[in-house]
């Protein structure tokens, strides 16, 4: 599964790729020999991974500003991509966005902003880049798409302090089983990986923050250990190889025992 340079060739796309687990999967593609579409509407954040990336591997590397919520930037950003390489072999929908407040008394502005970027945002690219996907001349898989969702979208895990951004990451998973049906005959699989607490950027990277957040809804790690991002980045490096080729419509759930805990431990 993890020879060398098994992306040698083939391009990964990663939205989001500014910070958190987008900057650490680029790199583990990296790594592997992948050439890079780092997309993220910070353009700071991006040539901050491209620097970090270049340092250590050589290969090809994309920036790609554009707010995924608009589908006209994806849209252009689709061209920019096609101009400079022949496919995008992994797509992930990492971007996403968090507000934290109970469903019921959030303004409409966030509702907005946390929807258009976590759902429809990944619908307009996933849109805009599937049929290229299936057209491509990789065997046995011809492309990969791969959804960054959350613990917070699953049954368990759902999570009245995050809301909004709960029901959002239930549609990412929803969309997760629908686009591996619609692409399972064009050779494009489907799959999902949900996080649970991690050190990143969302939760301001500070593991008293999180503790506070666990305290707060009665949540307790059975691993207790918070996650880092690079274990997040290990398993989209896993759905990327060969591997993961007989894998669709899963959603993989990084969590420390997280969600088998709630309203448990």
């Amino acid at each position: 599964m993890m020879n060398k340079n098994f992306l040698e060739g083939k391009v990964a796309l990663v939205t989001g790729a500014g910070s958190g687990f987008g900057r650490e999967m680029a790199i583990a593609y990296a790594s592997k020999g992948a050439s890079l579409v780092l997309n993220d509407i910070n353009l700071e954040s991006i040539e901050k991974t491209r620097e970090i990336i270049l340092n250590k591997y050589n290969v090809d590397i994309l920036l790609a500003q554009a707010d995924i919520s608009d589908v006209n930037q994806v849209k252009e950003m689709r061209k920019e991509v096609f101009e400079k390489f022949d496919n995008v072999f992994i797509l992930v929908n990492n971007a996403g966005v968090r507000v934290g407040t109970f469903s019921l008394v959030a303004k409409e502005e966030d509702y907005d902003k946390v929807m258009d970027v976590n759902v429809k945002g990944a619908w307009n690219v996933t849109k805009s880049f599937y049929r290229k996907m299936s057209k491509q001349d990789f065997k046995p898989i011809a492309g990969k798409i791969i959804n960054i969702a959350s613990c917070a979208g699953t049954e368990c895990g759902a999570n009245p302090y995050i809301g909004i951004y709960s029901v959002s990451k239930a549609a990412l998973i929803s969309f997760t089983k629908l686009w591996a049906l619609e692409l399972g005959a064009t050779n494009i699989t489907v799959n999902g990986i949900c996080p649970g607490l991690f050190l990143t950027p969302m939760y301001k990277g500070n593991p008293e923050f999180i503790r506070e957040f666990m305290k707060k809804r009665n949540v307790k790690l059975p691993l207790d250990r918070i996650g880092e991002p690079r274990q997040v980045a290990d398993v989209a490096l896993f759905l990327a190889s060969p591997a993961s080729d007989y894998i669709t419509g899963q959603n993989m759930i990084l969590d420390g025992g997280m969600t088998i805990s709630v309203n448990t431990l």
